[in-house]
């Protein structure tokens, strides 16, 4: 079967159809309509950070590796296991989301991704990314922690992870794609190489996330913040995201990644002030950085794969507009007088931008490479 010849073609569309209907479904425990379930902000919680992740991180894994290490992608019979499992879990944790079962069909996901993904990297020698399976497997164990022990510490793993994860495949490919971009054009002004500006980048956000989770929202914490947003804030201007803007694809990765230093002025401002609070930052990583960085990179990836130009539409930038603005809506919430009136209106934003992008990108899933 076609949808079955690569892991991205089931994962990319299920992860946005998934996120676009499990946001709906909170609202409506929010709203206080339903009452089926004992905590839905730990479900919504986990099925954000715990369900639609693992299946955007995948899709990409085992759609990527293939191209770092010159390996076979993942036969058909593993892809549909693997789906199979992660559709599973998704049903279990509605059905019974405090139940043994369900925990421990959710759990098994992301040790058996990173696994496979490092039999893999192993087997080519392919020792620059054994880190990105090492976040995988962590981000599993932070699950573990926040279903298992300790809810709280559990997410801020699980955002630190994720945040790391999204710091360095957008660090990689944002200014790639750019550049090779900037020089089809014949442009000779092109992003600036990795250098300093990125090491140090790289390095305050890692110290920041941390201290998050050893001293939660800290004076050290807070200092640390404010030194990766500047940092993070440099190192994207120097990959001359205006210079790309007639191209929406490749544009919107640059606004993606615009979200990261964004949390990190926001986790300062949390730790050291009470202007801000952790939901804000929460979900400027989730809705924000994870919304826009996952969906741009899954919709890129099909394209690519399935041999259409990699391009944007009119469609497109609709769509990727409304994830920005629901998670800025979101955001933004909590510093007006009434904020379930914006909860709501983010949340209607960012899914109805996950539900167009699955009706963009599953069409290409069921078709052949042309």
């Amino acid at each position: 079967m076609i949808v079955l010849s690569g892991a991205y073609r089931l994962f990319f569309s299920f992860a946005a159809l998934f996120a676009g209907t499990a946001i709906p479904i909170w609202l409506i425990y929010h709203a206080g309509l339903v009452e089926r379930m004992n905590d839905p902000l730990l479900w919504h919680q986990h099925e954000m950070l715990w369900g639609y992740v693992p299946a955007a991180i995948a899709g990409f894994l085992f759609t990527a590796i293939p191209n770092w290490t010159g390996r076979p992608a993942l036969g058909p019979k593993m892809v549909a296991a693997l789906f199979g499992l992660w559709l599973t879990a998704r049903i279990a944790m509605f059905a019974a989301p405090e139940g043994a079962l369900s925990h421990t069909v959710t759990l098994a996901f992301l040790p058996i991704v990173a696994l496979l993904a490092l039999r893999e990297l192993v087997t080519a020698g392919n020792r620059r990314n054994y880190v990105v399976a090492g976040v995988v497997l962590a981000l599993g164990l932070a699950q573990a922690v926040f279903l298992l022990s300790d809810a709280l510490l559990g997410l801020t793993l699980g955002f630190s992870l994720v945040f790391v994860l999204m710091m360095h495949i957008g660090g990689r490919i944002t200014p790639a794609f750019s550049r090779n971009w900037l020089k089809k054009r014949d442009e000779t002004n092109l992003p600036a190489a990795f250098g300093l500006v990125d090491q140090a980048a790289i390095g305050l956000s890692v110290a920041s996330v941390a201290s998050w989770i050893v001293f939660d929202t800290s004076a050290v914490t807070g200092l640390l913040a404010s030194s990766a947003a500047i940092a993070l804030v440099l190192r994207l201007s120097r990959w001359r995201g205006f210079a790309v803007t007639q191209e929406p694809l490749l544009f919107a990765q640059h606004a993606g990644y615009a979200w990261l230093p964004l949390s990190m002025a926001l986790l300062a401002l949390a730790s050291l002030t009470d202007v801000a609070n952790i939901g804000q930052v929460h979900h400027a990583i989730g809705a924000g950085a994870i919304g826009s960085i996952t969906m741009i990179t899954m919709l890129r990836a099909l394209l690519g794969h399935s041999g259409r130009p990699i391009e944007g539409t009119r469609f497109d930038r609709i769509y990727l507009n409304f994830v920005h603005i629901g998670a800025v809506l979101r955001v933004t919430a909590d510093w007006t007088g009434d904020p379930t009136h914006f909860y709501h209106l983010g949340g209607v934003f960012w899914s109805v931008a996950m539900i167009c992008f699955f009706i963009r990108v599953f069409p290409i899933a069921l078709s052949p490479r042309v």
